[in-house]
């Protein structure tokens, strides 16, 4: 970027995960980003948005709002990326695990 021009702050909004009342094929689970989540939700739930959740919705699957998060969009893909969003899920487990990205295995080093 030149002097002139200022870097740009990636915006902030809001990471959800909604739940599953069952799973469809494999997926329990959506991850998503918006900056607005109650007009976000009223579209999922008119099965708007999301093709994954255009889908449920027609199979006449509902979801649940399981967890929020404050974050960027890319944070949101990171997340996405990282995939078992189960383990994210308060409603699949009582104590969720934290939303970042583990440094390294169990044994201790990065391969």
């Amino acid at each position: 970027m030149s002097a002139t021009t200022p870097e740009l702050e990636p915006e902030m909004g809001t990471i959800y995960l909604l739940h599953f009342e069952r799973p469809y094929h494999h997926a329990r689970h959506y991850l998503g980003w918006t900056t607005n989540l109650t007009t976000r939700l009223a579209a999922h739930t008119t099965g708007r948005g999301a093709r994954l959740i255009t889908v449920i919705t027609t199979a006449g699957i509902r979801f649940t709002l399981a967890r929020t998060w404050t974050g960027t969009r890319t944070r949101e893909r990171q997340l996405t990326n990282h995939g078992g969003h189960t383990r994210h899920c308060p409603l699949c487990h009582t104590t969720p695990h934290p939303a970042k990205p583990r440094e390294g295995n169990r044994h201790g080093n990065n391969h």
